[in-house]
C-alpha cells in the first residue's frame, strides 16, 4: 500500500522517480535461490549454499554461495568475498555476481577457474538486502533503495514514488557501526533525500549488517568487491578504496589499496568504449561497508560503482556490462592467488599462529607496526586453525610483525621481508606464560570495602569484590593494576607477578577532596569557552557537562573549546595527589585531542593529560597531581579539532564527577609459592568450550573440597571432586560427559564448590 504525505506531492517534478518498470532480465530473489540451489546440487563437492542470517522487516534468509575444493572443510585457503547488492535499485551487482558463479562453476576443470577453486575460499552474497531487492524486482518501487525497515512503527511499509523520500527502510552501507555517526539521520535537515539515506537508529542495527559481521567473524576476509551503482552517475564506473578522508586522513595501507582498486579498474572497460574504470580512495566518512571491513578485519574491500546512471539497462546492455566487469574479478581472485604471473603482485602475509610446543592452534592478535593505527579493531588468527592473512605491500627494510596474547608470551619478528611476487609465510610458535593467583585484601582502617580492581593486559581482567580476593593470571612483569572504591583514595601501581601465588594487601584511607564539581547546582564555578551544555540525557550519575550532544551533534570544525575554573585551586602539600573525573569520549584518533590542563596564573597553561579516539562509554580517568602539590593552579579542561573540513569531526567530549583527592595507601605485595590466602573456585577456562574446559580453584588449608556439575534445569550432572584436597592450588577438567559416562548436550551448565562454609557457583556455556 502507498502512502503520501503532502508535502511530497507538492514537491518540484524534478525529484520525481528515475525509473518506472523493471525490465524482467534481472533476477527475483526466488529465481536466486532456486539458481544456487541447483549449483550445489550439481556442483556438492565445490559448492555449499549457507544461509547467513535474515532480513531486518521480512525475515527472509540471506544466501551466500561457497565454491572451493572440499568445500564442506575449512581449508587453510585465501577467503575472498563478492557482494553483489546492498542498495535495493542498485541490481547489477546482483547479474554480475550470478554470473561469476555459473562461469567459475561451468568451467571448473580448466584454468584459471580450476587453480582459483583449489587455492581460494570463495564467497558470494548475490544480494544483502533481499527485501530491498524484491521491492524492485516486483516493480513496487524500482528507486528504493533500502530495506524496509518499520521507521514509523505503523505496520505499513510507506514507500514513495518520488526519489529520496521512502519513509521506511534503513541504507545498509551507513549502518556500520564505524563512523556511523557520520551517517545521516532520519529526515536529515537540509537534504534533497530526507530518508534515503537513513542510517538506522543505532550501530549495526540492522540484521543485514549483522549477518554479514557474522560471516566476517567466521572467514576474516582477505579481499573483497562490493558492487553499487551510481544513482546520478557522478560516481558511475569508478572503484574506491579505503580511504583518505578529505584528501587528509590516509589509511596505513592507502598504497595496497590503490594499487589493488588500479588493478581491477584498470581490466573493467567502460560502456562508452573511451577508457577503463578509474580508481579513488574514498573521501568520506559515512558508516561505509568497505571502510567497516578494513578497520575491522583488514578487507581490502573495493566499492565498485559499476554501469553508469543508468542503473536498470536493458538484456543486452546488461549483459554486457557484466562481462566487462567480470574481467575486474577475474583479476582480483588472480591477486589472491599464492603465485600469479596474470597481475604485478600477489603479496601476502599469512601463516599459523601456535602453541608451543603442543602445537595447538591459536587465535592471536597480529600486529604488523608499521601499518598500525590505534584505531583498529585487533586483527585476529582464525581460533580453528591459528590461521592469518594480512594483505601488505613490500616495503623497503622490512616490518615488525608480532602476536600478542593474554597467557602468552608476545612473539616478535624485526625486519620480515615482503615478497612482492608471492605470499610470504611466517608462523608464530607462542610460548605459554606460566599459570599465577593474585590474591589479597581491600581494606580500609583494616575494614574491609567494596572495591573495583583492574588488572591491565591484552585482554583486562576486572574483579568487583568486597574485600577478600583472587584473580586467576599469568606470570608477567610490569602488569598496570588500578583499584578503586567510592570514597576512598585510589591505588595505581605496577605489579610484577611470578609463577604461583601472589598477593597484594591494600589499605585504602578515606579519601579527602580538595575540590568537587558534579554539575548538579550550575556551571557558576567555571568559565566556559565554547557550546558546553549541563544536561542529564549522557551523564556518569545526575548531571553532567558535554562540549556537543553525543551523536545528536558534533564539535565544530577547527574549534578549540575549553571550561575552566574561575578561581584557583590550592593543592595541598601531599605525595598523594589525584585528580579523577568520569568521561564519555568519542574525538578523532589522534587529530583531535582532549588535555587537561594547569596555569598559575590563568594564562600559561600545561597540559598533564591527553586523550582522543572513540571512547564512547563511561569510565573513570586518574591523573597524578604530585608533582604540583603545594602549588595554587586554575585548571582547565580543553578540546581541540585538527581538521579541514565537517565530516572530520565527531560527537566529542562529556565530562562528570571531576575530584581531586588526597589521602595514601598501604600496600604490601609477596609472592608465596606454596599455600594460597584463600579457599575459592574460579572462572573456568575456556568458555564457551568444546568438549574440555578446565576448572581452577584453591584451598586454604586442608578440608573436604566438593565441586558439582548441574544443568539449567537445576540437576544434577556430575560430581568433580569429593574429597579432601591439601591446600595449595588445584584443578579438574570436566569433559563434557554426565556420571554415566555419555556426552551432554550443548547448553548452559553451573559448577559448584563447597568446602566448609565455604560455597560458590560459576556459569559455563558447552557449545558444539
Amino acid at each position: 500500500m502507498k502512502r503520501y504525505i503532502l508535502a511530497i506531492i507538492i514537491l518540484s517534478i524534478a525529484t520525481a522517480s528515475l525509473f518506472a518498470v523493471l525490465p524482467s532480465c534481472y533476477h527475483t530473489y526466488d529465481e536466486i535461490i532456486a539458481e544456487l540451489t541447483q549449483y550445489e546440487a550439481l556442483n556438492p563437492d565445490i559448492a555449499k549454499l549457507h544461509i547467513i542470517g535474515y532480513t531486518q522487516q521480512d525475515n527472509l534468509p540471506i544466501y551466500a554461495l561457497k565454491i572451493s575444493d572440499n568445500v564442506l572443510q575449512d581449508e587453510e585457503e585465501v577467503p575472498v568475498l563478492f557482494v553483489g547488492q546492498v542498495h535495493a535499485e542498485e541490481v547489477m551487482g546482483v547479474e554480475i555476481t550470478m554470473n561469476n558463479i555459473k562461469t567459475i562453476l561451468q568451467y571448473r576443470g580448466q584454468d584459471p577457474y580450476r587453480i582459483w577453486i583449489a587455492q581460494l575460499d570463495m564467497w558470494f552474497v548475490p544480494t544483502l538486502n533481499p527485501e530491498g531487492h524484491s521491492v524492485v524486482t516486483t516493480n513496487l518501487d524500482t528507486s528504493f533503495r533500502k530495506n524496509k525497515r518499520d521507521n514509523n512503527l505503523n505496520g505499513i511499509f510507506d514507500y514513495s514514488d518520488l526519489v529520496g523520500y521512502d519513509i521506511d527502510g534503513a541504507d545498509i552501507n551507513r549502518n556500520f557501526d564505524y563512523n556511523w555517526v557520520q551517517g545521516d539521520t532520519l529526515m536529515q535537515p537540509g537534504s534533497l533525500e530526507v530518508y534515503d539515506y537513513y542510517r538506522g537508529p543505532e550501530p549495526m542495527s540492522e540484521s543485514e549488517n549483522q549477518a554479514i559481521a557474522q560471516l566476517f567473524e567466521q572467514k576474516k576476509f582477505a579481499y573483497s568487491i562490493v558492487w553499487h551503482s551510481s544513482r546520478t552517475g557522478n560516481l558511475s564506473e569508478k572503484a574506491y578504496y579505503s580511504f583518505n578522508w578529505k584528501e587528509e586522513r590516509p589509511s596505513p595501507d592507502l598504497s595496497l589499496a590503490q594499487s589493488i582498486a588500479v588493478g581491477i579498474a584498470g581490466q573493467i572497460t567502460k560502456e562508452d568504449g573511451t577508457g577503463t574504470y578509474q580508481a579513488y580512495p574514498n573521501l568520506s566518512r559515512k558508516g561505509c561497508f568497505h571502510d567497516w571491513a578494513y578497520q575491522q578485519y583488514g578487507t581490502i574491500q573495493i566499492l565498485i560503482e559499476c554501469a553508469t546512471s543508468n542503473l536498470q539497462p536493458d538484456s543486452l546492455l546488461m549483459v554486457d556490462t557484466v562481462q566487462r566487469c567480470s574481467n575486474g574479478v577475474k583479476w582480483l581472485l588472480n591477486r589472491a592467488l599464492i603465485y600469479s604471473t596474470a597481475v604485478p603482485s600477489s603479496s601476502l602475509l599469512t601463516g599459523n599462529v601456535t602453541e608451543t610446543p603442543s602445537g595447538t592452534p591459536l587465535e592471536a592478535q597480529i600486529v604488523v607496526e608499521q601499518r598500525n593505527a590505534p584505531w583498529f579493531r585487533p586483527r585476529m588468527s582464525n581460533p580453528q586453525t591459528g590461521r592469518y592473512y594480512r594483505p601488505i605491500a613490500p616495503t623497503p627494510g622490512g616490518y615488525t610483525v608480532k602476536a600478542i596474547k593474554k597467557g602468552y608470551y608476545d612473539k616478535v619478528f624485526n625486519n620480515v621481508n615482503i615478497s612482492g611476487g608471492a605470499m610470504t609465510l611466517l608462523h608464530f610458535p607462542m610460548e605459554k606464560r606460566p599459570d599465577a593467583t593474585l590474591s589479597g585484601w581491600v581494606h580500609s582502617m583494616g575494614q574491609p570495602i567494596p572495591a573495583k580492581i583492574i588488572l591491565y593486559s591484552p585482554v583486562n581482567d576486572t574483579l568487583i569484590i568486597n574485600g577478600d580476593y583472587m584473580l586467576a593470571t599469568y606470570a608477567g612483569n610490569g602488569y598496570q593494576i588500578e583499584v578503586s572504591a567510592d570514597g576512598y583514595f585510589p591505588y595505581l601501581g605496577t605489579i610484577d607477578i611470578a609463577p604461583g601465588q601472589n598477593n597484594l594487601y591494600l589499605d585504602l584511607s578515606p579519601a579527602v577532596e580538595v575540590f568537587s564539581e558534579d554539575w548538579e547546582t550550575g556551571t557558576a564555578n567555571w568559565a566556559i569557552n565554547g557550546p558546553w551544555v549541563r544536561q542529564n540525557e549522557l551523564s556518569a550519575s545526575g548531571y553532567a557537562l558535554t562540549d556537543s550532544w553525543g551523536g545528536r551533534g558534533h564539535y565544530a570544525m577547527n574549534c578549540d573549546v575549553n571550561i575552566s575554573t574561575v578561581s584557583p585551586i590550592t593543592l595541598p602539600s601531599s605525595d598523594n595527589l589525584y585528580l579523577t573525573f568520569d568521561q564519555h569520549l568519542y574525538t578523532e584518533w589522534t587529530f583531535d585531542p582532549v588535555t587537561v590542563e594547569l596555569s598559575p596564573d590563568n594564562v600559561t597553561w600545561t597540559a598533564i593529560w591527553t586523550d582522543s579516539g572513540q571512547k564512547d562509554y563511561w569510565h573513570t580517568k586518574y591523573v597524578s597531581l604530585d608533582e604540583y602539590s603545594g602549588q595554587t593552579a586554575y585548571m582547565r579542561f580543553r578540546l581541540q579539532d585538527q581538521s579541514s573540513a565537517v565530516e572530520l569531526t565527531d560527537p566529542g567530549w562529556t565530562i562528570d564527577n571531576i575530584r581531586i583527592l588526597k589521602g595514601f595507601v598501604t600496600s604490601n605485595a609477596e609472592t608465596v609459592d606454596s599455600v594460597p590466602i584463600l579457599t575459592a573456585v574460579y572462572p573456568n577456562f575456556p568458555n564457551p568450550f568444546n568438549p574440555e574446559t578446565t576448572i581452577k580453584y584453591s584451598v586454604r588449608t586442608p578440608a573436604p573440597v566438593r565441586l558439582d556439575v548441574y544443568n539449567m534445569k537445576g540437576q544434577h550432572v556430575r560430581t568433580l571432586v569429593n574429597e579432601t584436597k591439601a591446600s595449595g592450588n588445584h584443578s579438574v577438567i570436566w569433559n563434557g560427559k554426565d556420571s554415566s559416562g555419555n556426552s551432554v548436550s550443548s547448553g548452559v551448565y553451573f559448577y559448584k564448590m563447597q568446602s566448609g562454609t565455604y560455597s560458590s557457583t560459576h556459569k559455563m556455556i558447552l557449545m558444539k
